[in-house]
């Protein structure tokens, strides 16, 4: 049984499972270089059919994730394109008139605003163009109708498969089928709590999962948690739908003292009530009500009381569903999920026995959890296996590589070390020097694993600075991660309920003989990190080399973040990570059989 997993929102990817086994999945943004790209992701499916070695003959069921979506944003590419300032004028022009003036716009008027964001024949070249010459005619009520439509055509047109093999999958089904089937853990029971900024049908859903069923008590579209935090975002002058995890990074640096008056303002909005999160009082729009409401107050204040509330509603309501269902170990799914700092809080405020958060838990895993729910319609016979690796991207022979290298002329100009061994690299790190790894298959999902990541010595507070400002750019207030072994994660985190997390979706407290010891990996305010706990068969050539370090310097731990420029994707070929080698400062750039240094090695 072969499925072809498809998702066309923002963070637009592809996928291929066999058997009920994850093989291959690639996201749109790495292949076209647009961070955030969204649309009929055809290079992606191109790729993950490569890798799994499938023809289209070869495929059962194509499954796409959602079926309430149209085409506008994708055609505009809402998430990859608007700005902050495009943001705000979408409410000015398009939410204001709706929510507060009365006025009947529909989404095509939404797409007038910003169609001018793609020049007219990149735009008419895009597959869902013919979208806008039937939706033009049409009833607005039509327009769900008329994209799955389109996107069948697309799918028909692009790999000639039958129209009787081409199913979609509610949004909202999609996220649960991920979370539980990604678990390590096999559960016979469990918890699933979806929580976003809305899908087909909802914002959040509670859902049990017993005798090998899903079934949903409780779901509601007027959960705001997700619309808030992405609304406070565009407040904070930030991008919506990428840049929540900086207002989460930011809150750790506000206090009660400059947030309480933030805290007391967002808990008048939200309230539990048994398995509910119910509204508190009626709030016409967002933008304009939490704009007012906290004008005047600190930005670290703003973003320690939303974060506070976020953690406090959710604690509540997850302990109260745990009461409810008599279910303890807990999924839980959809964008609010990838909210780090609220997952250690739920692991440390509830009753819950284990919690799994899965990797990119957000949109960008959607067709995965349709493609296990299409395996698990069409052949209820095979079981999920969930993930056997996170490496599920392309991987670039040595023969790709060296031309790459030979092409560039980088021999001429850089120091070239050949077949560098585990040790030297962990040297290279000792001494300081920032390196950027380009390995094997690549990682799915928003974090670099080690294949496709930027490396440093994690006791070294240069390490950030040198990173922030020659490299990533980032902004001051944003902690970087560690790569530990999972034996020196059991050394150095508080864990009591030993969650395991392998891919940085958990965020823990060190323990205090080691509070000081990472400060290049861990968040300078609360002294927090968030781990990569690996282990050698994850990632044998990684493991070497941390195991290397840590024989050097007591700390089988490095500094890691993303192979790539701030506002770039993750590199995706040798000559992605050459391109950003020669943009930046890094030090060494390393390929399987050869190191590339602008600086001198002993």
């Amino acid at each position: 049984m072969i499925v072809l997993g498809i998702c066309d929102s923002h963070e637009a990817h592809a996928c291929v499972v066999r058997d009920g086994v994850l093989v291959a999945a690639m996201s749109e943004e790495r292949l076209t270089r647009l961070k955030a790209d969204m649309g009929y992701p055809r290079r992606a499916i191109d790729a993950v059919l490569r890798l799994a070695n499938v023809t289209p003959e070869e495929i059962d069921v194509v499954a796409i994730a959602g079926q309430k979506d149209t085409a506008f944003q994708r055609l505009y590419k809402m998430n990859a394109l608007l700005k902050v300032k495009d943001w705000i004028r979408q409410c000015d022009r398009y939410w204001r008139p709706i929510l507060l003036e009365g006025k009947k716009l529909t989404e095509w008027d939404d797409y007038e605003l910003f169609k001018g964001l793609r020049n007219a024949d990149e735009l008419a070249a895009d597959p869902y163009y013919s979208f806008l010459e039937r939706a033009r005619v049409a009833d607005p009520k039509e327009y769900f109708g008329i994209f799955n439509r389109i996107r069948a055509e697309t799918v028909q047109s692009h790999l000639g498969v039958d129209r009787s093999r081409i199913r979609s999958f509610r949004h909202e089904d999609c996220h649960k089928s991920y979370g539980l089937h990604s678990s390590p853990v096999k559960l016979d029971r469990a918890l699933i709590l979806t929580v976003e900024g809305g899908g087909d049908d909802s914002s959040a859903t509670y859902s049990t999962f017993t005798n090998g069923a899903i079934t949903e008590h409780w779901r509601s579209n007027e959960v705001n948690l997700g619309r808030l935090y992405r609304y406070v975002t565009l407040i904070l002058g930030m991008l919506p739908l990428q840049h929540e995890f900086k207002v989460m990074g930011l809150a750790p640096y506000g206090t009660e003292y400059h947030g309480k008056r933030s805290l007391e303002f967002f808990n008048t909005l939200s309230t539990v009530e048994g398995s509910k999160i119910l509204n508190t009082r009626s709030v016409k729009d967002l933008y304009y009500s939490v704009r007012d409401a906290l004008e005047g107050e600190r930005f670290d204040g703003i973003a320690w009381g939303l974060q506070t509330h976020l953690e406090r509603i959710l604690s509540r309501w997850v302990e109260n569903c745990i009461e409810e269902s008599g279910i303890d170990d807990v999924i839980l799914s959809g964008g609010v999920g990838q909210n780090i700092k609220a997952c250690k809080a739920l692991t440390e405020t509830t009753s819950l026995r284990s919690l799994w958060a899965a990797p990119i838990c957000g949109d960008g895993s959607l067709g995965i959890g349709a493609a296990w729910l299409a395996s698990q319609q069409l052949a209820p016979e095979i079981s999920i296996r969930g993930f056997d690796t996170i490496y599920l991207g392309t991987e670039h022979g040595p023969n790709v590589v060296s031309s790459a290298v030979q092409r560039r002329g980088l021999a001429g100009s850089f120091t070239i070390v050949e077949r560098p061994s585990a040790d030297s690299v962990a040297g290279w790190l000792e001494q300081g020097k920032i390196c950027a790894r380009f390995t094997g298959r690549m990682e799915f999902g928003q974090r670099a694993l080690g294949n496709r990541s930027i490396l440093a010595d994690p006791r070294r507070w240069e390490s950030v600075e040198r990173v922030n400002q020659k490299i990533k750019y980032r902004d001051f207030w944003m902690p970087f991660t560690p790569s530990m072994t999972i034996e020196q994660s059991d050394q150095m985190i508080v864990n009591p309920k030993a969650v395991y997390s392998p891919y940085m979706t958990m965020s823990f407290d060190l323990k205090p003989e080691f509070s000081n010891s990472i400060p290049a990996a861990m968040h300078p305010a609360d002294k927090t990190i968030r781990p990569q706990m690996l282990r050698r068969e994850d990632n044998p050539g990684y493991h070497d080399l941390i195991t290397a370090f840590g024989a050097r310097t007591g700390l089988a731990c490095v500094m890691n973040t993303s192979f790539n420029l701030h506002g770039d994707a993750i590199v995706e070929s040798p000559d992605d990570a050459i391109d950003t080698f020669a943009r930046s400062d890094l030090d060494i750039l390393l390929f399987d059989d050869v190191a590339i240094s602008r600086v001198g090695l002993e």
